[in-house]
């Protein structure tokens, strides 16, 4: 059809006159394919007609030119041989089909005619013949009809184009008769009352299709310019996009995988709703999502965070567990302590000072070993208290970023939701407008009908009329004649915009209809993701709100059981202490007892070696053996004071706590100031009874006087310790 269609352009621009010859001619060069063959032949059937249209109305012109200038009797002449030209030319036409050689005569004796020799004037304004598409392919030779292609042209319009030819070669007739009117007035006035009548019919057939198969090049691009649309197509959600839940798959996957592990473990406990709640909601969002065409990779992935966090939570072993081992180590030193204390007691009591020592001895170790496990303990708990504190910090800073991601998503989802109304209102603001155009367009149509109409009923009147006074009329049934031509064109016209405008219109309608259907798609998407997405941030924010609850209660459990544990430290310490202050207080009084007996043997080693008495190396080997035990002790003391210091500098860490924690409790170095003075007070009594002192009154006041003293602040140690420590019990009491 392009080829034909080119041919057609070509043949316009060269204003040739048989387009057969000119297609065959062109042929020679280029034939034509098998498959465009009908194309190729309806476009020759239509460029014969647009030819034959062309050629009748120049024949007119000069036959009426020759017939005027000539004079009278030439002018009978040429009025006999026009009327039986035209004669010859409207009879073919009241048959089917007329003959091909008939219409070849035809055509040649119009040629003769148009080659006699005529006096040359000016055409005149009515010799002017439009032919359909032909000017506007000499002037434009692209698409045709308002944006129509010739190959896209439908069967109707190329009845259309043939019907327009058909009412100029009927104007052109029209003339000729009016022409030849002086000779054959009642002979042609059936003819002319005939062949109105038919060119109103043809004029009605004309107006009555409506089918050209016309192609609008309005697309969605027009109308976001036309009603200023924010949104374009390729932002809103296609109709064959299909919803993407995989990754929401995998987190619900992920996330029933992390209760089935850890459901039997304690820290699964405090989540469990959270978690539950959860698989509901991500279940719930995922037949949400299903239901439109939604695409929640992006939302799928913000739980990533919290699902990260509880599974770390749930891997982490708890502080019952990391405490157990030292818990039954405490159990076993605490019996040993017990055992040692009684074995001492009963050492004491048989006067065994040696095995005394000895458990005194295994006394501070026991009491060295509980300390150090209970450092132990309070050190694993501050661990466990800093991881949580560590937990619960990323736990801030991954909610907040959740819920910024959440809320992102929202607010683009919503300003998309704003837009797609926006543009539904504007779209039916613009619709209604162009409806309201249309229905003015349809009245105003009808209303130009109604008036071409009238003119026609009134120019029928006046043709009517005109018969009656033909010869003196002539020139104006001419005038009347032309004017109706107008019209008629002009209602080919009007016909030929009026398909245009409905073509467009219902192009319209079709793409704003689509487009709409679009736009509530998008804005139920839009809806559905916004829904889907409240429902994430809730399982996020409570997920993560559990997290908050569980590291907060952990953090409180954690606290009292460090504070429980300071307190067992100030136990065991006060034990050790006042073991190690015991036995040192006993060393010493020990060291002053070998230093007299070195003292002794160093004097009876003097008197021995002043007489020369041979004892005197015994009492040197034995000041020797007393020098080396004194060595001994004093070691040992030494050796007890840096366990006392290295156990007072270990207690600091649970002493700043007790006070941070304002627990009141006697230290107990001062509880060992308190011992030693009960037994500096003991001792005194003993030498007083030893002596034979005990009647002495100032003796005696002073005994009783410490005696109060002690008793005193015995109790309120007691007291103190009872109220403020569990373990008051597994104390040593103070001796009197």
């Amino acid at each position: 059809m392009k080829a034909d269609s080119d041919m057609l352009r070509e043949f316009y621009f060269s204003a040739g006159q048989n387009y057969t010859a000119f297609k065959t001619k062109k042929q020679k060069g280029a034939p034509v394919s098998p498959a465009k063959a009908p194309a190729a032949a309806a476009a020759a059937a239509a460029a014969a007609v647009v030819e034959e249209a062309a050629a009748v109305r120049p024949a007119a012109a000069a036959d009426e030119e020759s017939a005027e200038q000539a004079p009278g009797g030439q002018q009978e002449e040429q009025r006999a041989a026009k009327r039986k030209a035209s004669t010859e030319a409207v009879e073919p036409k009241r048959g089917s089909a007329a003959k091909p050689e008939d219409r070849g005569s035809n055509q040649q004796q119009q040629q003769q005619q148009q080659h006699q020799p005529v006096p040359k004037r000016q055409t005149s304004s009515r010799s002017a013949v439009r032919v359909p598409g032909a000017a506007l392919a000499a002037s434009n030779p692209g698409p045709v009809a308002g944006g129509m292609a010739l190959e896209a042209a439908s069967t109707e319009y190329i009845l259309f184009l043939k019907q327009q030819q058909d009412l100029q070669k009927h104007h052109n007739r029209l003339e000729e008769t009016l022409a030849c009117f002086e000779t054959a007035r009642k002979d042609q006035q059936k003819e002319v009352t005939g062949l109105r009548k038919q060119a109103a019919e043809l004029l009605r057939d004309l107006e009555g299709g409506s089918d050209w198969n016309l192609t609008s090049r309005y697309n969605v691009d027009n109308l976001v310019k036309d009603a200023s649309l924010s949104l374009h197509n390729t932002q809103l959600t296609p109709f064959d996009a299909e919803a993407q839940v995989l990754e929401l798959q995998q987190q619900v996957a992920n996330l029933k995988k992390l209760k089935q592990d850890h459901q039997d473990k304690e820290h699964f406990d405090p989540h469990k709703v959270a978690v539950n709640n959860g698989l509901r909601r991500l279940d719930r969002v995922e037949k949400e999502a299903r239901s439109g065409q939604l695409n929640v990779a992006k939302l799928a992935r913000v739980p990533d965070t919290l699902l990260i966090q509880l599974e770390h939570l749930f891997g982490t072993p708890t502080l019952h567990s990391l405490l157990e081992s030292h818990e039954t180590a405490m159990e076993h030193l605490l019996f040993k302590l017990d055992r040692a204390r009684e074995q001492r007691e009963e050492a004491l009591e048989d006067g065994e000072m040696q095995l005394a020592e000895k458990h005194y001895y295994a006394i501070v170790d026991l009491y060295d070993e509980l300390q150090g496990e209970v450092l132990e303990k309070l050190h694993i708990v501050d661990k466990t208290l800093k991881e949580t504190a560590v937990f619960d910090k990323v736990r801030d800073t991954y909610q907040l970023k959740a819920g910024d991601e959440i809320k992102k998503i929202k607010g683009d989802k919503e300003a998309l939701k704003q837009k797609c109304e926006q543009d539904t209102q504007k779209l039916f603001s613009l619709r209604e407008k162009i409806e309201d155009v249309e229905k003015q367009m349809v009245l105003k149509m009808a209303e130009d009908c109604r008036r071409s109409d009238e003119s026609l009923r009134v120019n029928g009147s006046k043709m009517e009329a005109c018969w009656m006074q033909i010869e003196a009329c002539e020139r104006e049934l001419y005038v009347l004649e032309r004017e109706r031509h107008r019209e008629v064109k002009k209602r080919v016209e009007d016909k030929e915009k009026d398909e245009q405008r409905r073509m467009e219109f219902e192009r319209f309608c079709q793409v704003c209809d689509s487009h709409t259907a679009h736009l509530d798609m998008t804005i139920r998407n839009c809806e559905s993701m916004i829904h889907i997405s409240n429902l994430t941030g809730d399982f996020v924010q409570s997920g993560f709100t559990s997290l908050a609850s569980d590291f907060q209660a952990k953090s409180s459990s954690y606290g009292g059981t460090a504070l429980a544990l300071h307190k067992e430290h100030l136990t065991m310490f006060r034990g050790l202490f006042l073991a190690l202050g015991d036995l040192t207080h006993k060393k010493e009084k020990k060291i002053e007892d070998v230093d007299k007996q070195i003292q002794a043997s160093h004097i009876n080693q003097e008197l021995c070696a002043d007489t020369l008495n041979p004892n005197a190396k015994r009492f040197s080997d034995l000041k020797k053996e007393l020098l080396r035990v004194r060595d001994d002790l004093e070691q040992d003391v030494r050796e007890l004071k840096e366990k006392a210091a290295e156990a007072l500098e270990k207690f600091k860490l649970s002493e700043e706590a007790l006070r941070d924690a304002e627990v009141a409790f006697i230290h107990p170095v001062i509880e060992h100031q308190e011992q030693s003075l009960a037994t500096r007070a003991k001792m005194v009594e003993f030498k007083a009874l030893a002596i034979g002192h005990v009647d002495s009154v100032p003796i005696r006041n002073e005994i009783e006087d410490l005696k109060r003293q002690i008793a005193s602040t015995k109790q309120q140690v007691e007291n103190v310790n009872a109220k403020c420590i569990p373990t008051a019990a597994m104390l040593p009491a103070i001796k009197a």
